[in-house]
């Protein structure tokens, strides 16, 4: 070991007595696994001298990097930043990825800064807490790096960060920031505006990340690509997408400049110094803000598009038929039906009956031999020797078996793509799906679009994964319904179907009319297979309302044009089928 690194594990030892203190910045219960102190240089993702891996939920350090800016004496402060990654922002895969999506809807077109934009603003958070009430000086980190050899800061962002953190800790104009300033006239009142921010959103960061986001891209204009990570990081890896993102109600509502928002602006009398009272700092927020206004909003939070959008600016790959899926699958989750069954009588089992003589010449398998035996210990054929007689049971009682489902999914041109917006009407099928295998059927996923452009799941499945990635197929041509399949499955019997009913659902618009031709060899295919299926048929038609749709006829016939429509759907399906199937 040379003497470099004998003297950099001695400071990591130094720092490792540190990580109690940290862990009680953040409160007396947080119980974090002891940091890694690299006491030779490293590559690693975050490119910085501290960082927190969410994946292995460990704080990393790099003690070369900690020696070449000066911050040996800050251990609970850097350690403590990286501690707040873990509890505060993000905290967890599904914050991060809600951050960044808010992130990108601030950043417009930026899509490339998402992940550094998003790791300011949660810095921050993380360093305005640990100021106030932390017990970690992060002005004295500053302060360190601030010298001649310190890492390069870009300019004017990081003017305007340190600015606003010397108006949230009280401190004199030029202790963090070079006295010169950025040489913005406006400065002031951004950092008036970005001070109030952090306090607006202390505990929120998916709140307030978009308000950052869109303050920074109107601050700096063209020069936001001279953006690039200082200090530490978080390089929390997602791993598919979270759970529950579908349906976050923090990615919905606008996305509001600072300056228009009422959070944050309120009485501009007031400064934000402490809690957000005191005297005015002086500087209003700047007029040229609100031409950015209120630059987009979302009702149903992420379509699926701008998800796996989000996902690949964080650095994953992230298949749009697997985000799509899984949104999918979130949202059909509270409109899931109990799927048809149909009551079949239950097998008769056999029973254990009375015990009788064993004769000569009767199969000498049929020998009780434990009741022989107990009968007399010398065995004596026909005379000792006992079988047990077997009953059967006869009761009526009868189970319910499910009613397997085959599913048609239209995706001509006229048909939306599910992986780019949410489709209420194939959110209906994937409600009919995943209500099917929930209560133990089977299902085929079929998806068509003109002839020759046909897909589906390999026969009948029972894993929703499978139905529901083939639910995302999109071929996008013409329309022409593949009544060859209805053939071979339900005529001709040469595709394999499970024993049983099955219902066939279609998910079309008006191109359901390609189901019953007029002439031809084809004529009353759908209407004899449906029949031979046995479990009765839908049609989830995307049309403007039951007025223009298509007489499908012997189908049951649903319009879904609106996600409004998914409960009157989802309610009247059930009510049909399950009394029915009674």
């Amino acid at each position: 070991m040379s003497r470099a690194e004998e003297r950099r594990a001695a400071l990591a030892a130094r720092w490792l007595a540190s990580w109690p203190d940290a862990l009680r910045a953040w409160g007396t219960t947080t119980r974090v696994a002891d940091p890694v102190l690299h006491v030779r240089a490293t590559r690693h993702p975050a490119r910085s001298f501290a960082w927190f891996d969410g994946a292995a939920v460990r704080v990393h350090v790099d003690l070369v990097q900690v020696e070449r800016f000066g911050l040996q004496d800050h251990a609970v402060a850097v350690l403590g930043h990286e501690i707040g990654h873990h509890v505060l922002a993000p905290g967890d895969a599904r914050t991060r990825v809600a951050v960044a999506h808010r992130t990108r809807l601030g950043l417009i077109d930026q899509p490339d800064l998402v992940a550094t934009v998003a790791n300011l603003w949660q810095d921050m958070l993380i360093n305005d807490r640990l100021e106030r009430t932390g017990g970690a000086s992060m002005a004295a980190v500053w302060r360190a790096l601030r010298r001649p050899d310190g890492p390069g800061a870009p300019e004017p962002l990081m003017d305007l960060i340190l600015r606003a953190d010397e108006l949230l800790w009280r401190l004199p104009a030029g202790d963090l920031t070079p006295r010169s300033g950025s040489g913005r006239a406006d400065r002031e009142a951004y950092a008036l505006l970005l001070s109030r921010l952090v306090r607006a959103y202390r505990t929120d960061p998916v709140g307030g990340a978009a308000g950052f986001a869109a303050l920074v891209r109107t601050y700096l204009g063209e020069d936001l690509a001279s953006v690039r990570p200082v200090g530490c990081s978080d390089v929390t890896r997602v791993d598919g997408v979270p759970a529950g993102i579908a349906t976050d109600p923090r990615l919905t509502g606008p996305v509001r400049h600072p300056a228009l928002d009422p959070a944050v602006v309120g009485d501009l009398e007031t400064d934000v110094a402490g809690d957000g009272t005191g005297t005015s700092q002086g500087g209003q927020p700047p007029p040229q803000a609100a031409e950015h206004g209120i630059v987009g909003s979302s009702r149903d939070g992420a379509t699926p598009a701008d998800l796996a959008e989000t996902m690949r600016a964080l650095g994953m790959a992230a298949d749009p038929r697997a985000v799509a899926a899984t949104l999918y699958r979130e949202h059909a989750a509270p409109y899931l039906v109990r799927f048809p069954a149909r009551p079949t009588a239950r097998a008769s089992e056999p029973l254990l009956g009375a015990l009788e003589p064993w004769q000569p010449g009767e199969e000498i398998g049929d020998i009780d031999w434990s009741a022989t035996v107990l009968a007399s210990p010398v065995v004596l054929p026909g005379v000792t020797t006992r079988r047990r007689v077997m009953d059967e049971d006869t009761s009526t009682q009868h189970t319910d078996e499910p009613v397997h489902l085959d599913l048609f999914l239209d995706s001509s041109g006229s048909m939306p793509d599910p992986t780019r917006a949410l489709a209420p009407v194939v959110l209906a099928g994937a409600v009919l799906a995943l209500s099917a295998l929930r209560a133990g059927a089977s299902v085929r996923v079929t998806i068509w679009s003109g002839p020759g452009q046909v897909a589906s799941t390999p026969g009948f499945v029972r894993r929703p994964d499978e139905a529901m990635m083939a639910l995302m197929t999109h071929y996008g041509g013409g329309t022409s319904f593949p009544l060859h399949v209805l053939r071979r499955t339900y005529l001709d019997g040469v595709d394999r179907r499970p024993t049983g009913p099955v219902h066939v659902a279609v998910v079309s618009d008006a191109g359901v009319s390609t189901m019953f031709p007029r002439q031809g060899e084809d004529v009353g295919i759908a209407a004899r297979a449906l029949e031979a299926a046995g479990g009765g048929g839908s049609a989830v038609l995307n049309v403007s309302s039951v007025r223009v749709a298509p007489d499908v006829a012997p189908f049951d016939r649903y319009v879904v044009s609106s996600a409004d429509d998914l409960v009157p759907f989802a309610a009247d399906f059930a009510r049909r089928w399950w009394g029915r199937a009674r």
